[in-house]
């Protein structure tokens, strides 16, 4: 069978550095930090007091009914606000598309947990004739998929994803294998997560990934490193098959190569120490790809900033590439906006795509006391200008699994 070619042609984002690409990429430019104290809820009662909050969004900005978003959770407002964006960016026309050959991809970690807080707070407190009727389509974690499929009336295959941190990374990689394998033709993806309320922070605080010190940052890499930062937000990316987008002259921001994604096969809490499986999933999507490993100029780092996971991946870079690895610009963006979890995969494939068109690595922000099992070079604190065709990304998630996709420069 022929692979059918797939390339990226919009982007939107709602993110705490910025509702919009433009901030949002000037914000990663400049290395700012977005992440500080919580300012949602009181966190009195908290371990966790910082995050990376997405500030001055109004879904009413983007025009879509009243009668709707007051149905919504704000995990499904940021999806829908930064897909209306990726599309007018795109500048596909929808009714000049088949829609039943386009689809929508979503992933997410936590599902509707501000709405659902407010109603099991209605239901112990009121009562269950308190309890919004709309609850029950506002928490799943279908609810974006569902939503822009009916606003948009898209009809093509479409699913949604739930894989910890490479929720939307999986979601980009299946969307891009049911385009290459001829099932559509175009399809929104996209990755979103609003989890800065209580319940959401408990579902975290209870597992020890994320930073409980008040004065953290988030430092993948660091001799300080502590733990993750939370950070909410939404990414979409329109994506389609190569003479779809060409006959309609879009702007074509690169061209998915591969995807790859397997689990370590071991208890969540016992993770493969020798990073076997991660090495196995970075392989696999280069062999795919048909690519050497001296053709990767920018690898979009997990960064997990957990003491074992850093030197894990570290360890896994120096295995695959032994000394080339200094060839390759290494970074990991999320430590300036925090790890947004279902929605990363969307927001390191933008950032991937920013990076491309604009031949600049994005730093890795508080990276100051050298670890030496950590000791590459992360592209500390300072963007770097140098010159970038292809990019591979890689993540991991809690239960042991692992992804990578590799995006380059479109040639014909």
């Amino acid at each position: 069978m022929n692979r059918r070619r797939v390339v990226i042609t919009g982007l939107g984002v709602i993110s705490p550095s910025g509702n919009d690409v433009e901030t949002f990429w000037e914000s990663l430019k400049q290395g700012k930090s977005s992440i500080g104290p919580i300012t949602k809820f009181d966190t009195s009662d908290f371990d966790v007091k910082i995050a990376g909050e997405v500030k001055n969004f109004d879904i009413k900005k983007y025009g879509f009914p009243f009668m709707l978003t007051r149905q919504l959770d704000e995990f499904t407002h940021y999806a829908m606000a930064a897909t209306k964006m990726a599309l007018d960016d795109s500048m596909i026309n929808l009714e000049m598309v088949d829609r039943t050959r386009m689809g929508v991809f979503a992933g997410n970690c936590l599902g509707g947990v501000g709405f659902g807080e407010k109603e099991l707070y209605n239901l112990y407190r009121e009562g269950w004739q308190c309890v919004s009727p709309y609850q029950s389509i506002s928490w799943f974690y279908t609810a974006p998929q569902g939503q822009i499929s009916i606003f948009y009336k898209l009809k093509g295959y479409s699913k949604t994803f739930v894989a910890d941190r490479i929720s939307s990374d999986v979601a980009l990689g299946y969307a891009y294998q049911s385009i290459m394998l001829n099932r559509l033709d175009t399809c929104l993806v996209c990755g979103t997560e609003a989890g800065v309320f209580p319940y959401g922070m408990s579902l975290f605080s209870s597992s020890d990934v994320l930073s409980k010190k008040r004065d953290a940052c988030y430092c993948p890499y660091d001799l300080k490193r502590n733990g993750m930062i939370l950070g909410e937000g939404a990414g979409t990316l329109v994506i389609e098959e190569l003479e779809h987008a060409l006959k309609r002259n879009a702007p074509i921001y690169g061209e998915i190569l591969s995807f790859s994604n397997n689990c370590d096969g071991v208890h969540h809490k016992e993770k493969n120490k020798n990073g076997k499986k991660y090495k196995e999933v970075i392989e696999s999507c280069i062999r795919k790809a048909n690519i050497s490993y001296d053709e990767i100029d920018y690898i979009n780092l997990d960064g997990a900033a957990l003491w074992e996971d850093d030197v894990i991946e570290t360890n896994v870079l120096k295995e695959i590439w032994g000394k080339e690895i200094g060839a390759v610009s290494l970074s990991c963006p999320k430590s300036m906006f925090g790890n947004t979890f279902g929605a990363a995969g969307a927001l390191d494939a933008i950032v991937n795509c920013l990076a491309i068109k604009n031949n600049t690595v994005p730093p890795t922000i508080n990276y100051e006391d050298q670890d030496s099992n950590c000791d590459l070079n992360y592209t500390p604190n300072k963007a770097l200008h140098r010159n970038i065709n292809t990019v591979l990304q890689i993540a991991r998630g809690r239960g042991g699994i692992n992804s990578a996709m590799l995006l380059r420069e479109f040639k014909e």
